[in-house]
């Protein structure tokens, strides 16, 4: 297992670099080896612009019929997850992908906020939850956009 895990935290610094991603390594030691590795590669694989890559990446953190749930569908597969990546880069109004909070894991569940900015100056901002499985993988994430509204 730990040869594994180094083999991703290979791959997520990889994707990191060439992506551009902010934030990769302030939150790196506060989490748990497997949850950790499948969240590091699980941004890696969102911000990653190479297709062939990308795969890559989300095969090694992504259960095969893991789901995203968002309020209004759900995304499932790790093929699914895959299209909808490559629309993401797609968007010649996408810009890049930013953690903009810790990431919080306990047992096999986590918890981060991120953001998606656009080259004309918004951003939308995310908080994701979720599992991982037995084998280490991520198999549920529930996303909500936008920050909650103060009480």
């Amino acid at each position: 297992m730990r040869a594994r895990g180094s083999q991703l935290r290979a791959l997520a610094h990889q994707a990191f670099s060439r992506s551009g991603i902010a934030g990769s390594k302030w939150y790196s030691r506060r989490m748990p080896g497997t949850v950790k590795d499948a969240v590091d590669t699980y941004i890696a694989a969102a911000s990653e612009r190479d297709p062939a890559a990308r795969a890559k990446l989300l095969e090694t953190c992504f259960a095969e019929d893991g789901c995203i749930v968002t309020r209004n569908r759900e995304i499932r597969g790790r093929a699914a997850l895959a299209d909808e990546f490559a629309a993401l880069h797609a968007d010649p109004q996408f810009l890049r992908i930013r953690i903009v909070s810790a990431i919080d894991a306990q047992g096999a569940t986590f918890r981060f906020l991120s953001a998606v900015e656009r080259r004309d100056g918004q951003s939308r901002e995310f908080f994701d939850a979720g599992e991982i499985d037995a084998t280490g993988r991520i198999s549920r994430i529930l996303t909500f956009a936008e920050r909650l509204a103060d009480s």
